[in-house]
């Protein structure tokens, strides 16, 4: 088991991948706060509970998915659910591929959420299909997908 210094060492690693996955499902910098704070807390809590500390990053990310899809589900009863885009993802630089970034927002959440943690935090697909609680096949196919969306999306678009 892992103590509190392992703990410590082992969240500051994983927070940037945290939060660009709370980005990829909320809609607000405070919501990806609260969202990664609380899973950070329920990980502290339910620390016994980690069989293979090298999977800490992913049990890591499976409990912030869960404390974002409850975030999600009480704003939807809370108020009428708007999408707003803009904010899903952080806002690239002025130098970045912005174009790349837009079409990525316009996915469905369920195309997103496996592209951010494919391609930008590095997860394999047989580690997504756990964290979605999907068949892997399922994670292969909502990627290709995705990428043909994201290439239709981008017939034309000039990256340098």
């Amino acid at each position: 088991m892992m103590d509190k210094a392992e703990f410590t060492a082992a969240v500051l690693e994983a927070e940037p991948a945290l939060y660009r996955v709370a980005k990829a499902m909320l809609r607000s910098e405070q919501d990806c706060a609260d969202a990664a704070q609380q899973a950070i807390l329920r990980a502290w809590e339910q620390l016994d509970t980690l069989r293979r500390p090298k999977y800490f990053k992913t049990w890591l990310t499976r409990i912030l998915i869960n404390e974002c899809r409850a975030i999600l589900r009480l704003r939807q009863r809370l108020a009428p659910y708007k999408q707003e885009q803009a904010e899903c993802i952080p806002a690239p630089a002025a130098d970045d591929h912005s174009d790349l970034y837009e079409a990525l927002l316009s996915l469905d959440e369920k195309y997103r959420l496996p592209v951010v943690l494919f391609y930008l935090e590095g997860f394999k697909t047989r580690e997504i299909a756990s964290l979605l609680g999907v068949p892997e096949g399922t994670v292969k196919s909502r990627l290709r997908t995705a990428r043909e969306l994201l290439r239709k999306d981008l017939e034309g678009a000039c990256f340098a």
